[in-house]
């Protein structure tokens, strides 16, 4: 079985939205007039024909509204195509709840039709506890959330739920990617008005449902893996609160009683490990049968 379009929002839709919000130019036509006729057909396009403005500056104002933001908790929803050997799909669904104080504290609960898992970064350390297995790994993490997520990914090949919303608005990417982008029109989820828009890139079509007025949240996202056949999809749906308090203790990860500290390895003393193993597993293939004939 095959994982589909949870390339997630850090693979997929921020490749993408990323460089949108960092980009700084307005978007204009080449210019035709008999005197600039030369430099029109050879210079670049500042954007693709197909790309819609609107689409890229409310992204752009989505972006821009995200960072400002110091204190939020996230409710999503998601449903994620998995592909089986036999090419159907399987759905599943999860959801989960995301505390953050920034620059440097999080709380994440995540929870699935396959597992359970928290997330803590209190500013100097970082914990991931599994409340079915009963186990927890912490490590020294300080510096911003966005700092942290990078480590993770980085040294131990761990991602956090919604990390990307710690990455728009920098340059990650290149803004070449998007190939298409257009308004599709409004829409409501949850009685909110929303701007509906549409956006390729290869390997993935990807849609974005962002709130009107004055505060442009994303309340949607529908991601199709178009380089696969079954073109599986994840979707995703988030419920804000920009009110919400959080204690600092509520960052903390204090460990329930009947809980079992484990080490979190990284990927380098992983690597390692295989590496012994499959030298190991070599040489009890290649040792010679010494009760052999003369």
């Amino acid at each position: 079985m095959r994982t589909t379009a949870t390339r997630s929002i850090i693979t997929a839709v921020v490749t993408a939205v990323v460089l949108a919000l960092a980009a700084t130019g307005e978007a204009k036509p080449p210019k035709t007039s008999p005197a600039s006729s030369e430099k029109a057909t050879t210079a670049k396009p500042a954007m693709p024909p197909a790309v819609d403005p609107r689409a890229i500056d409310a992204l752009k104002r989505m972006g821009a509204y995200l960072r400002e933001q110091q204190r939020f908790t996230i409710r999503t929803k998601s449903e994620t195509d998995y592909v089986l050997d036999t090419g159907q799909k399987a759905t599943l669904s999860a959801k989960g709840e995301l505390r953050v104080q920034r620059p440097d504290k999080m709380h994440a609960q995540l929870t699935s039709d396959r597992k359970q898992r928290e997330f803590f970064s209190d500013g100097t350390t970082f914990t991931i506890f599994s409340p079915n297995l009963r186990v927890y790994a912490t490590i020294p993490a300080s510096g911003t959330l966005r700092e942290v997520a990078d480590m993770l990914v980085t040294k131990y090949g761990v991602q956090l739920p919604l990390v990307d919303l710690f990455r728009w608005g920098t340059s990650e990417s290149d803004f070449d990617l998007i190939t298409n982008a257009s308004y599709v029109g409004t829409a409501k989820i949850d009685g909110v008005d929303v701007d509906h828009y549409a956006l390729r890139q290869p390997g993935v079509d990807w849609q974005i449902w962002i709130e009107q007025g004055a505060h442009p949240l994303p309340r949607k996202l529908l991601l199709t893996t178009t380089d696969d056949p079954a073109r599986p999809e994840h979707e995703l749906e988030l419920a804000w609160d920009l009110d919400a308090k959080h204690p600092d203790a509520e960052f903390t990860f204090k460990p329930p009683k009947d809980s079992s500290k484990i080490a979190m390895v990284d990927l380098e003393t992983m690597r390692a490990q295989q590496e012994q193993q499959a030298r190991g597993q070599a040489r009890r293939t290649t040792r010679p049968n010494r009760g052999g004939s003369k």
